[in-house]
């Protein structure tokens, strides 16, 4: 196998990235993976009777305009690169390649893993990348697949145990995950995408009637109880559903926040998933190494009072 062949380039901004000189498997990767690319098509009027009947989530552009590209998980060349979503042009007849210094999985990257991708943001400005979809996993198409809830859960696994992040090997680069919320929290102004939570449904681009340059603001994060090191057992918390998908905050049985809950397993996530309820009781297990209660089963169980989740120290 020969080595990537690359030359830093200034990618927006002032961000400067290592970007593969395009060679024939380069090309090749590209022509193969250009039709998810193309993963917005404008909302149009005749859409809304559909937001009325199905579920949603929305999501609000970068403010610099910057358009969802790809990460892809390699296994061909050992490498996890980054292919931008940005309109070809005459001077830039393909899109660019830039190579992502992150330290995965081996499982990802053996010879019969087949490639992995998810959708994501780069934005020069922010310094981020945003971790937005999981269109293929270890070769297999899940945006066709599965709805999109699941496959935001599995950016979550990804994430927090496949992947880690060095942000002096990235160029000073933050990877988070998207900011998802519910249609209610679209507001009128700036870009926004919509996505159902179906398989192989491509996403809504609604542009606001009156659009806004300055960045919005973030998210206000959800108060964290204290760290506790380690439980005595399983303990039943109150777990109330939150606005983006896979997300449920957990409190004791007077009202303290023990913060977002921590989900691992696709079987507990089908289940949450299935509920009608917005609240649920939840056994739940500290996890020291994510700083989270992992929501190990539901239950029937009283409440606990926070004293107690205090004394699982």
């Amino acid at each position: 196998m020969t080595a990537l062949t690359l030359k830093v380039q200034t990618w927006s901004d002032d961000l400067r990235m290592p970007c593969l000189i395009e060679t024939a498997d380069t090309k090749d990767l590209v022509t193969h993976l250009e039709p998810l690319l193309r993963m917005s098509i404008p909302f149009q009027s005749k859409y809304l009777p559909t937001l009325k009947r199905d579920k949603w989530f929305v999501l609000r552009r970068p403010a610099d305009k910057s358009r969802s590209g790809l990460v892809v998980l390699w296994p061909e060349r050992q490498a996890c690169v980054y292919i931008s979503g940005e309109p070809v042009s005459t001077k830039r007849p393909s899109p660019r390649v830039a190579l992502l210094r992150l330290r995965i999985d081996p499982q990802f990257m053996s010879a019969t893993a087949g490639l992995t991708v998810f959708a994501a943001t780069l934005s020069g400005v922010a310094r981020t990348l945003t971790i937005e979809d999981t269109l293929v996993w270890k070769g297999r198409y899940v945006c066709r697949e599965e709805p999109f809830s699941k496959r935001w859960f599995m950016c979550n696994q990804w994430i927090e145990h496949y992947c880690i992040v060095e942000p002096h090997l990235l160029n000073g680069l933050q990877v988070e995950m998207a900011a998802w919320g519910s249609l209610a929290t679209v507001k009128p102004d700036g870009l926004w995408e919509l996505q159902v939570d179906e398989a192989n449904k491509q996403r809504f681009l609604w542009i606001a009637n009156q659009t806004v340059s300055s960045v919005p603001e973030p998210p206000v994060p959800v108060s964290v109880a204290p760290i506790l090191d380690a439980p005595v057992g399983p303990l039943v918390a109150l777990a109330n559903r939150d606005v983006g998908p896979e997300q449920w905050v957990l409190s004791s049985s007077d009202g303290v926040s023990l913060g977002r809950a921590l989900i691992r397993t696709l079987t507990i996530s089908d289940r949450l998933r299935s509920l009608k309820a917005k609240t649920v009781r939840v056994e739940v297990v500290w996890v020291p190494t994510f700083n989270k209660w992992e929501i190990k089963e539901l239950s029937e169980a009283p409440i606990v009072h926070s004293t107690i989740f205090e004394a699982a120290k």
